[in-house]
């Protein structure tokens, strides 16, 4: 065999031994078994008031828990301020006529740093932009990016990559930057392909569609052990919402009518379809190494009025004491408001049997995009008999 052959017959083998290597099959089928316990002091992350008593009230609450606490608070100026911006970078949730200026925001905000709260301003809004947009706020963006800085802020949420492009090209190595459930990211492949891009990236505010996904948050977590995963916990956002985008990018206008989907398919089916997260399942979570979760302003409230902590309150006595003193009002009506009459003095205990259960979505969670309405009907089987059970 000459040396032309020789050549020719390794590159034959190697080929061959590649093609084989490829072929293998890689087992991805493990079930997937969690065992709920507590690997970290639970993070939360709650809207900042516009109020010191507030705040100071928030630094009270937290030498009452050992299993949890609030490490941090979420913001940015609110409207008729926040006018100039028409919500191309930010998703202003509300009005609030005492932020009159710059100073006004920063005070509060360096209290609440000062009072050892980590503080994320909110550029959240998935809202994509043209250069021509762009350069009607060019100067006063560029001027929040400053005043962030000066005022002691490091940390930014963005829900578009322009924004986080604008973030690191006019600041550059200065913000830590974190996803907001805005991207709607599903898949790892997105969130690989943004960290490559965007280095600076520190905590995955994760889509609600996928707090169920136990799946999901376990390959996130093995892919990038680098970055705290937070979950937000009291959402009333139905599970495949098609306006999700359109309504972060503007609150008022030609809104989705969430109310008449939630008439159809009733009420407990359409909060069980949600992505709420009970407190008697933090440790589920936890126990993948999820321990950084989010509380937004409850159902009946926007961010920039947030002025009531019993929801929270409430919360945070269930996961750090049990449920043992929760009714079935409380908890549609108090835990996650959302106005479902239940004139009943029934212990939530008695309802669990009833609810979808936690099991169901380690299991089959990472499932719900394909499977639910077609091969599932899991949810509205669970609402079905909460129905039954409550005024049957």
């Amino acid at each position: 065999m000459n040396r032309r052959e020789l050549i020719q017959a390794g590159l034959l083998v190697a080929g061959a031994n590649i093609l084989s290597g490829c072929n293998k099959e890689v087992s991805l089928n493990d079930e997937l078994e969690i065992i709920p316990k507590q690997t970290g002091i639970y993070e939360f992350s709650t809207p900042m008031p516009f109020n010191y008593s507030l705040i100071d009230e928030i630094s009270q609450i937290n030498q009452k828990y050992k299993k949890l606490k609030v490490t941090g608070f979420h913001q940015n100026i609110p409207i008729p301020l926040a006018k100039n911006f028409n919500q191309w970078t930010q998703v202003v949730r509300g009005e609030n006529h005492t932020i009159r200026s710059y100073d006004d925001f920063k005070n509060f905000m360096q209290y609440a740093i000062g009072s050892g709260f980590q503080f994320t301003y909110l550029m959240n809004s998935p809202k994509p932009f043209s250069e021509n947009d762009f350069n009607t706020f060019r100067d006063e963006f560029k001027y929040l990016l400053d005043f962030l800085y000066n005022s002691g802020c490091r940390d930014i949420k963005v829900g578009n990559t322009q924004v986080a492009t604008l973030i690191n090209q006019f600041a550059p190595n200065v913000f830590n930057l974190s996803t907001s459930t805005a991207f709607e990211y599903h898949n790892l492949a997105q969130y690989e392909n943004l960290f490559r891009n965007y280095p600076n990236f520190n905590l995955i505010d994760l889509a609600i569609d996928e707090n169920q996904n136990f799946a999901f948050q376990k390959g996130l977590r093995k892919a990038f052990p680098d970055k705290k995963i937070e979950l937000i916990m009291n959402e009333h956002c139905i599970k495949g919402c098609p306006a999700r985008i359109s309504h972060c990018s503007e609150i008022s206008f030609n809104r989705f009518d969430c109310l008449n989907v939630r008439r159809i398919m009733g009420d407990f089916y359409y909060f069980y379809r949600t992505g709420v997260i009970y407190p008697w399942n933090i440790e589920y979570y936890s126990a993948i190494g999820v321990n950084n979760f989010k509380l937004t302003a409850d159902v009946n409230g926007v961010r920039s009025q947030y002025n009531d902590l019993s929801s929270l309150r409430l919360y945070f006595d269930c996961v750090e004491y049990g449920i043992n003193d929760l009714t079935v009002d409380m908890f549609f009506n108090r835990l996650f408001p959302g106005g479902i009459a239940i004139n009943k003095d029934i212990k939530i205990s008695e309802l669990l049997p009833y609810l979808p259960d936690v099991a169901h979505f380690i299991k089959n969670g990472d499932k719900c995009a394909t499977r639910c309405g077609a091969d599932c009907k899991y949810c509205e089987l669970c609402a079905k008999r909460t129905e039954n059970f409550l005024f049957g």
